[in-house]
């Protein structure tokens, strides 16, 4: 076989609302596909004539997956990273290593047949050969399902996460085969686990954050880590090394919320001394290693329904994509994940055990509304069900997702690892908060246990109002962006699904920023709309 399609290697998943071009190019990768059809034939041991064709199968944001199928029907998914994956060969590395060993612990996870972790080899790039399970993504049905279908996949959910939960791990950092890394790099053997060059290991972190441009040159630690203090001092330490050697004035990454800084430049100096800040608080928020909170976990990096696959009879028959995944102390990754939670409702937030049933006046509303109350149902269901599985199954868990202070370490962490694209005011506000509940006991701590010294970072008053007022009106920004995003059905990076959509939401852009314009009432906001308009072309480094 030597004729292949180009397809496989432009990007043909959808079309980009703004900055196409560069979204495309990004996605677009080339590779030896003669190459790659023999090592998936090697790597079940057939011959190359078995193979009947290589077609694309999907495409995300950070990978492109074929299929290969054999003229008896059997089939094989391969995975290869598009050029902007970071890390390239510490993510595809890692991701074997995580699979192998969630499935020799007996999760559903696809099957390793083959991997390469580096791209000099005969295919020309890194790539992950996989088992394909036989199943639909739960995104397909997960909006129209019934209760009791939901129900009892939320059963599902919560014991399959207990299971990797529950997995003994000696340190933080991401998991590897110690033959995938060099005779240099620290590791932390798995107990257990013997001795050999296929040995699973917890090894340097694989998140992408901790990859992103220039931060992949960096001499800094990053991981494993045995202690909690350790894991939670890195990321701010990483960022303080960009801001010194790469960092320089930026304007807000999200170009929304520009106006409400008045369209300066951010500091990278200013930045740098917030995450001192968050250096100085972090021995004082330090988690005993014998306490509950501080157990390395391992945490799917993306627990949503397009990542679980079911069968025809809803039976969840695997979890797939664990790129990036890492190892934790239980309270900087608990949590319910994203696409369950529903924070903010009166309901949800007590735990309240929603209704199951709709309104008996259901019929009689209008098809929006009915939406609406159906939404409003499944959120609550699925928010309730999550958080009392987890209770009753995972009481530790459950402990540090509703520990304040927990949360609000994994928040100051989040916060101090992101890469500083121009945004100081989440991490501030951050540093705030820890100083409005310090010191920040965790809810079966001693206080004896704490320093009773005052918080060692402090803000005025003036401080305090300032960064609450400018927090509030990003707030009030960010939520005017996502109604216009939903408007235009589009996500963050301007993604439709095909050309029809495109045409759709460029004209509805049109209205939206002529109306803008329109209603501009101050030189401000019509510098905004001129200059910083977010549906527009833009530079990403600005």
């Amino acid at each position: 076989m030597s004729s292949w399609s180009s397809d496989l290697f432009d990007y043909t998943g959808g079309r980009f609302l703004f900055n196409e071009e560069l979204r495309r190019a990004e996605r677009r990768l080339e590779f030896d596909v003669d190459a790659l059809a023999a090592a998936i034939c090697r790597s079940l041991s057939r011959p190359v004539t078995d193979l009947a064709s290589i077609t694309k199968l999907a495409e995300g944001g950070f990978n492109r997956v074929l299929q290969a199928s054999f003229t008896d029907g059997h089939t094989v998914l391969a995975r290869l990273p598009f050029r902007i994956t970071a890390p390239a060969h510490y993510a595809v590395a890692s991701e074997a290593a995580t699979l192998g060993f969630l499935r020799n612990h007996g999760l559903p996870v696809p099957k390793v047949l083959g991997y390469s972790s580096v791209a000099a080899n005969p295919v020309g790039t890194e790539y992950l050969l996989l088992g394909k399970v036989e199943g639909r993504p739960l995104s397909e049905g997960w909006f129209t399902m019934d209760t009791k279908a939901r129900v009892k996949i939320m059963r599902q959910i919560v014991e399959i996460e207990k299971q990797f939960l529950n997995l003994q791990l000696p340190a933080c950092g991401s998991l590897y085969y110690r033959k995938d890394l060099t005779g240099s790099e620290y590791t932390i053997p798995i107990p257990g686990i013997p001795q050999a060059a296929d040995q699973i290991v917890v090894g340097p972190t694989a998140q992408y954050e901790w990859w992103y441009r220039e931060r992949a040159t960096l001499d800094v630690d990053r991981g494993p880590w045995t202690s909690f203090l350790a894991c939670f001092e890195a990321p701010a330490k990483r960022e303080i090394e960009f801001c010194k050697h790469y960092g320089k004035p930026h304007l807000h990454v999200e170009r929304y919320l520009r106006e409400v800084h008045g369209f300066q430049e951010m500091s990278p100096a200013a930045h740098a001394q917030l995450l001192s800040n968050y250096s100085t608080l972090a021995p004082r928020l330090d988690i005993s290693p014998t306490h509950r909170f501080s157990r390395p976990v391992l945490r799917h990096p993306d627990f949503s329904p397009s990542n679980i696959l079911v069968s025809a009879s809803n039976e969840i028959v695997g979890i797939i994509d664990w790129q990036h995944a890492v190892v934790l102390p239980l309270s900087l990754c608990a949590g319910i994940p994203k696409h369950f939670q529903n924070w903010g409702d009166t309901m949800s937030e007590k735990l309240a055990k929603p209704e199951t049933k709709l309104p008996d006046n259901f019929q009689s509303l209008e098809l929006e509304e009915q939406q609406a109350v159906s939404e409003t149902m499944r959120k609550r269901i699925v928010h309730f069900y999550y958080a009392a599985l987890t209770m009753r199954q995972m009481p530790d868990h459950f402990d540090a997702l509703r520990d304040k202070n927990a949360m609000l370490r994994a928040k100051l962490f989040d916060r101090a690892g992101a890469p500083w694209e121009g945004d100081s005011l989440s991490l501030r506000y951050a540093i705030i908060q820890a100083q409005s509940n310090w010191p920040m006991l965790l809810g079966d701590e001693d206080q004896s246990t704490r320093d009773p010294t005052a918080c060692p970072v402090k803000y005025s008053e003036n401080e305090i109002q300032r960064c609450v007022h400018e927090y509030d009106q990003e707030g009030e920004k960010m939520q005017e962006l996502e109604e216009m995003r939903e408007f235009l059905n589009i996500d963050a990076l301007g993604w439709v699904p095909d050309d029809e959509q495109l045409e759709k939401s460029k004209a509805l852009m049109q209205t939206i920023k002529s109306g803008m314009l329109e209603h501009s009432s101050t030189e401000a906001e019509k510098i905004a709309v001129r200059d910083h308009f977010p549906f527009d072309d833009h530079d990403d480094d600005v």
